[in-house]
C-alpha cells in the first residue's frame, strides 16, 4: 500500500471527525510531519516515520521517561510498526520566533528554557538510555576530519593527526568525568516550541520540547552548550557567559565558576567539531544545504571555546589545536564560507 495510503488509513482509525492535512517542511531527518487541522478546529502532529529509514520506538519511549518532568508532546496514537504517531501540536511558534518577536521577555525567555533544562537533568539517570560513551564522542568528533575538512580542501599530516588525537582524548577525559544526566542532545531554538495550550508564554513550563528521540545519558553541559552557543541564533561572548553563569547559579553547583566554565567550553568543542562535519555531509551525502548558511556561526563558536581555553586552562593542546586551525584550517575554509 502507498505510504499515503497507509497515513490517510491510520488518522482515520484515530480520528472521529472530519479533516484536512497540512504537510509541513522536512527537518534534517528522514521523518515527515503533517499538522492534521480538525473541524472542532483544533489541529494535531502526525510524525510520520518510514520504518525502513527511521524509527519511532525510540521516540515513544523517550516521551515517557521524560512526560513527568517537561513538556513533551502526548501520544494520542501510535502505529509503530508502520511508523505513524498521532501527537499534540505545539503550535508554530518556535522559540526563534519568541526571542526576535518579543525581545522584551527574551531573558524570561530563556531563563524558562534554562529552568526546563534541569527539570530534565533531574529525572535521574536509572532508565533505559544509551550512554553518550568515549566511543560515541570519538566518532562524532571524527566527522571533523571525515566530512568537513575534505570539503575545504584540506588534510592532516602525521604530525597534526597526533595532535588531533591528543585533543580528542583531553576533550573525552573531561567530558567523561563531569556529572551525568539525560541529555536531549538537540536542546536548541529549533526543538523548542511555544506550547499554545498555555496562554502566558513567560510562565515555567511554558516551553514544548520536541527531537528528543536521541537522548541518551551523558555530560550536564551538552544541553546547555547547545542552547547558549546554537548554531541558528548568534550572540556574542558576554551573553553566552552570562547564560552559562545563569545555569550555573540556578543549578547550585557546588564547583566554581570557572571550573564550570571550562568544562562548558570542552564539551562546545567536541559538540561543534561534530556538527561542522554532520552539516557538511548533510550537504554532500543528502542533498541538503541549508545548513551551510549555519557554518560560520559554528566555526566562530568553536575558535571562542578554544581563545578562552587557551586562555584560561591549564591544557596546553587548546593552544596548540587553535594554533592549527588559525594557520591551516581557517586559511582554507575563508575561500569556502565567508
Amino acid at each position: 500500500m502507498p505510504r499515503l495510503a497507509q497515513m490517510m488509513d491510520f488518522l482515520h482509525q484515530h480520528i472521529n471527525q472530519s479533516f484536512w492535512v497540512e504537510s509541513l517542511p522536512g527537518d534534517a531527518s528522514f521523518r515527515r510531519y503533517h499538522r492534521i487541522h480538525l473541524a472542532d478546529n483544533t489541529t494535531h502532529l502526525l510524525m510520520d516515520a518510514p520504518p525502513e529509514k527511521e524509527s519511532v520506538v525510540e521516540f515513544v519511549h523517550v516521551d515517557e521517561i521524560m512526560k513527568s518532568a517537561i513538556n513533551v508532546p502526548k501520544i494520542f496514537a501510535k502505529d509503530i510498526e508502520q511508523g505513524f504517531l498521532l501527537l499534540q501540536d505545539f503550535g508554530t511558534v518556535e522559540f526563534a520566533h519568541l526571542i526576535t518577536d518579543d525581545k522584551t521577555n527574551k531573558d524570561n525567555y530563556y531563563t524558562n528554557a534554562l529552568k526546563s533544562l534541569i527539570d530534565l537533568q533531574n529525572i535521574g539517570i536509572d532508565v533505559d538510555l544509551p550512554l553518550y560513551d568515549e566511543q560515541k564522542l570519538n566518532q562524532e568528533m571524527d566527522l571533523f576530519i571525515d566530512w568537513f575538512l575534505p570539503y575545504i580542501k584540506i588534510q592532516f599530516n602525521e604530525h597534526e593527526l597526533n595532535l588531533w588525537k591528543n585533543l580528542k582524548n583531553q576533550l573525552i577525559d573531561n567530558i567523561q568525568n563531569q556529572p551525568k544526566v539525560i541529555v536531549h542532545r538537540d536542546y536548541h531554538s529549533r526543538n523548542l516550541m511555544q506550547d499554545n495550550s498555555i496562554k502566558n508564554s513567560t510562565q515555567n513550563n511554558s516551553l514544548g520540547i520536541i527531537d528528543f528521540q536521541d537522548a541518551v545519558i551523558g555530560a550536564y553541559t551538552y544541553d546547555l552548550v547547545s542552547l547558549v552557543r546554537d548554531a541558528y541564533i548568534d550572540e556574542n561572548e558576554d551573553w553566552v557567559n552570562q547564560k552559562i553563569q545563569e545555569f550555573y547559579h540556578l543549578k547550585s553547583l557546588n564547583i566554581g565558576i570557572e571550573k564550570f566554565t571550562e568544562q562548558t567550553n570542552v564539551m562546545g568543542i567536541q559538540r561543534h567539531l561534530k556538527v561542522l562535519g554532520i552539516f557538511i555531509r548533510l550537504y554532500q551525502r543528502d542533498g541538503k544545504n541549508r545548513y551551510l548558511a549555519n557554518i560560520p556561526k559554528v566555526m566562530n563558536d568553536l575558535l571562542q571555546e578554544l581563545i578562552w581555553l587557551n586562555k584560561y586552562s591549564n591544557h596546553e593542546i587548546y593552544g596548540h589545536f587553535l594554533d592549527l586551525l588559525n594557520k591551516k584550517v581557517v586559511p582554507a575554509y575563508q575561500l569556502y564560507f565567508k
